[in-house]
């Protein structure tokens, strides 16, 4: 039976992260959701096929169910993809205004 450090638990729970299209710097993680998954993490029973999972999984591949994490990480994915749209739509909000400014006006912005 293989023995694993915290720092090796952590290594893990920053690749499954970022195998979910995350890391722990995200502005949308709260420090106690990250504090609370990192836990679930290193009281994690299966690190052995965790281990061996992000070894060989493919980049397209969703989180493996066996995973503490799944479900907060897809939380998380979709938190910050609803972030990215709202920004986006605020973005295009102020170029049309911006726009119909020009055409109402006549002056390039």
């Amino acid at each position: 039976m293989r023995v694993d450090t915290i720092d090796e638990r952590l290594a893990l729970f920053r690749h499954m992260m970022e195998h979910a299209g995350l890391t722990p710097e995200e502005p949308s993680l709260a420090a106690d959701e990250l504090a609370a998954a990192a836990q679930r993490c290193l009281g994690c029973r299966v690190a052995g096929e965790c281990r061996s999972w992000l070894g060989d999984v493919p980049p397209e591949q969703p989180l493996p169910g066996f995973c503490r994490n799944a479900e907060p990480f897809r939380d998380w994915v979709c938190r910050q993809v609803a972030a990215e749209v709202a920004y986006l739509d605020d973005s295009i909000g102020r170029l049309e205004a911006a726009r119909a400014a020009e055409d109402r006006d006549g002056i390039a912005v």
